[in-house]
């Protein structure tokens, strides 16, 4: 079970529409430059499927719950959870993971 100072993973996968493909990359390029600035994201970066270009992961690395927590009620994230999914051929999936102790 994890600890709650312990960090937060996440992998969101997006399965792009063709043709809102540049409102999306604007959409999550500020979003990946806002979410860099916030206080206890360790990492925050959008990669392309090799193979298939509008199949897109989203990684996160979130010091604590508490700060994913904030990054939540941030205006940057609100109005990208607001948004996405019009750009999206289904709805994104969110995984979160925990690192498993040796």
């Amino acid at each position: 079970m994890r600890q709650e100072d312990e960090m937060i993973i996440l992998n969101v996968f997006f399965d792009v529409a063709q043709q809102h493909e540049a409102e999306f990359l604007k959409l999550l390029n500020n979003m990946v430059v806002e979410s860099n600035k916030e206080d206890g994201c360790h990492l925050y970066q959008l990669w392309r499927n090799d193979h298939d270009p509008y199949s897109y992961a989203l990684i996160e690395h979130w010091e604590s719950q508490e700060h994913l927590t904030a990054h939540g009620k941030t205006p940057h994230w609100i109005h990208f959870n607001d948004t996405v999914n019009g750009y999206l051929k289904s709805d994104y999936d969110e995984h979160h993971y925990e690192e498993i102790p040796r």
